[in-house]
């Protein structure tokens, strides 16, 4: 009985150290797999954006707006063609809609993962990424657009086709050039 009871001591000795070992080893395992496993995704995600974000280019630059667009767009000065290209970016960006939200959802997600990690080629992958999808001159057209006068911004509004991806510099041309 003694020899049963010491047996079972030992083996809960080994137990609790095997437990005590894979509780702090797997963190660092399950951490790469989550890095490797997010870099992937991330990969995945972003492809399927740039595969859908192709699609909304080319549909822009096969809907040109109509006459009676220019004819709306010729009423406002040519200072609203910047406010244009915020529009531009707007109907892309809800064209894109589904894949640009779930890449942004997979980016933050394994930012926030390497927060704790640090790891120097998964930051340069989301570094690489966030360069590739947002651009200072969208925050720009956004300024020039939120600075336009109230009526102008409405008359922009009302203007058919604006709020599908559509030919900007066809638009811009035809309207003030």
């Amino acid at each position: 009985m003694e020899i049963s009871s010491l047996w079972l001591q030992s083996k809960m000795k080994i137990l609790s150290i095997l437990f005590f070992i894979l509780t702090i080893f797997p963190s660092v395992v399950l951490a790469d797999e989550f890095l490797d496993f997010g870099i992937d995704l991330l990969g995945d995600k972003f492809t399927a954006f740039e595969v859908k974000h192709n699609k909304c280019l080319i549909m822009s630059k096969k809907n040109q707006l109509s006459d009676s667009s220019i004819a709306t767009l010729k009423q406002l000065p040519v200072s609203v063609g910047e406010a244009l290209g915020y529009l531009h970016l707007k109907a892309i960006r809800m064209c894109v809609g589904d894949e640009y939200t779930e890449l942004l959802q997979v980016l933050l997600d394994l930012e926030n993962e390497n927060k704790t990690e640090q790891n120097t080629f998964v930051t340069q992958e989301i570094d690489k990424i966030k360069l590739l999808i947002f651009s200072t001159s969208e925050l720009r057209a956004q300024k020039q657009y939120d600075s336009l006068p109230v009526e102008y911004k409405n008359k922009l509004q009302l203007v058919e086709g604006i709020h599908q991806p559509f030919d900007m510099i066809n638009a811009f041309e035809r309207a003030w050039l």
